[in-house]
């Protein structure tokens, strides 16, 4: 499963940054951050893929690192990228999602919920962001489409191993 998440979430986060980089163009730091993040995130994840891949028992705890090293990176690329590009909040949605395929309701439920008091926490900490309701309404939103869109793919993934 971790292969299969891999597969499509790298590239997706892949484009999201490649994007945010290229079409808002941010300067100074926050462009070298969000560049060594971007490569250290490519780099981490292939390398990791291949030695998930090649063990056949053993692989959950390299599974565990590599969803947590992920979440953290992608936390510092929301904070500082997403001044400049908004949509870079998909970022933290990608390990809920992750977690929902392979993994049970209840921790599918409580690392959504971490996630989506992530964006919370990140909105408020960031000192260029608005505290009007309009923004926090944003928020909101987007934490729960992280919530109920991981537990959607959990329900859809447990239905499917049920079926098989």
């Amino acid at each position: 499963m971790a292969v299969l998440v891999g597969r499509y979430s790298t590239p997706l986060a892949i484009i999201l940054v490649g994007l945010g980089l290229f079409l808002s163009q941010p300067v100074g730091l926050v462009r070298v951050i969000c560049v060594c993040l971007l490569v250290f995130g490519l780099v981490f994840n292939l390398f990791l893929m291949r030695v998930i891949q090649g063990l056949s028992q053993g692989a959950q705890g390299l599974i565990e690192f590599r969803l947590w090293v992920n979440l953290a990176v992608n936390s510092v690329m929301v904070y500082f990228l997403g001044i400049y590009w908004s949509s870079i909040w998909l970022l933290l949605a990608l390990t809920p999602f992750a977690i929902g395929i392979y993994d049970t309701r209840e921790r599918t439920l409580k690392v959504s919920i971490g996630v989506a008091l992530l964006l919370l926490a990140i909105h408020a900490l960031r000192p260029t962001s608005s505290q009007a309701p309009l923004e926090w309404g944003i928020q909101l939103a987007q934490g729960a489409f992280v919530i109920l869109t991981s537990l959607m793919i959990n329900e859809l993934s447990q239905l499917a191993h049920s079926r098989a």
